[in-house]
């Protein structure tokens, strides 16, 4: 089994706050929270600004936290709350280990309800997105991503994992005799089997075949990086990006394509349509679905649903765009 990153190794830019942030990100994880990439990215920024003030020691003064959880510039309302949670945590923390440190009060939070609609693709747009994955050409130095992503996009849109899950994933993880995968610990430490369709199985075992052999190490990633730790979700949604942009995709605003995160939404959007058309009582199959995406509860299943319309009849379903042509015959390890 290859090492994986060791997720203790921390780089801050030097300054008055950078060392007692890193002990603050360690002190979290040892209480069993993840505290991965996009968290330690806020807290980067917030770690940056704070060593620009003209500070002889550390403290944490009134003044300052106003500063850093000013809302910017076309900012949302729910990055800007993101950023004053964790600042707050922070502040706690320094409390506790005898630094002065003004903590901002819970209620003051600002809360504004997101109007956010996720973009819904259509059915070409889908097949567009699975033919451009499915022409990513051969790169010597990363030998497999062209047979990685097209794997990787049809997991998350015929199945509705979180990117994360999606890239945390073990081989140990599926099972092709029961159709299954294991997600382990994802979002609240929620834990939870998902079912796959006989397809995505099948996609699954001849990716993992070509990808790692017939006897691969069950430990190993199933999208494993270059150098075998884990793929980096930044770099993951900016190549899935990438794709969405080369199929044509239009922008939805501020100039942004859709999120790889509308993937999912697409995915519960579907289920509950099938679920619709089956005649089953919708608010009966609400508690099911909550469970399928690994949520905590039925009112963070709601907010994926709080669209103008299903629009199912637009959204591809079929096999045929989950598997044609999805493997190119490439023998990159004859190079």
């Amino acid at each position: 089994m290859k090492t994986t990153k060791n997720k203790t190794d921390i780089k801050f830019a030097d300054g008055m706050f950078s060392d007692i942030m890193q002990s603050f990100i360690r002190y979290k994880r040892s209480c069993g929270l993840k505290y991965e990439d996009p968290t330690v990215y806020i807290l980067r920024q917030i770690c940056n600004q704070l060593n620009c003030y003209p500070v002889s020691c550390i403290e944490l003064t009134k003044e300052m936290v106003l500063d850093v959880i000013e809302k910017k510039a076309h900012e949302s309302h729910t990055t800007q709350a993101r950023r004053i949670t964790y600042l707050r945590q922070f502040a706690e923390y320094l409390s506790m280990k005898g630094y002065p440190a003004f903590i901002y009060e819970d209620e003051r939070i600002h809360n504004e309800v997101s109007t956010f609609v996720p973009y819904i693709f259509n059915g070409e747009e889908i097949s567009k997105i699975f033919q451009v994955a499915d022409s990513l050409p051969l790169i010597s130095k990363y030998p497999h991503y062209h047979i990685t992503y097209p794997v990787l996009i049809r997991l998350l849109y015929s199945h509705g994992l979180r990117l994360s899950e999606a890239l945390n994933l073990r081989i140990g993880h599926f099972n092709k005799y029961e159709r299954t995968i294991y997600i382990e610990k994802s979002k609240n430490f929620k834990s939870r089997f998902v079912p796959l369709s006989e397809t995505m199985s099948s996609v699954l075992s001849i990716y993992l075949k070509k990808r790692f052999g017939d006897a691969p190490d069950t430990e190993r990633y199933v999208f494993e990086a270059p150098d075998g730790n884990i793929y980096n979700r930044g770099a993951v949604r900016h190549m899935i990006i990438k794709i969405f942009t080369t199929a044509g995709l239009p922008s939805i605003r501020d100039g942004r394509h859709p999120r790889v995160h509308d993937l999912r939404h697409n995915q519960a959007i579907m289920a509950m349509e099938k679920m619709k058309a089956e005649g089953l009582d919708l608010y009966c199959a609400l508690p099911l679905l909550s469970i399928y995406l690994g949520h905590k509860g039925i009112r963070e299943t709601e907010h994926y649903l709080r669209l103008p319309q299903f629009r199912m009849q637009e959204i591809a379903t079929s096999d045929k765009h989950l598997v044609e042509g999805m493997i190119p015959e490439v023998f990159w390890d004859e190079e």
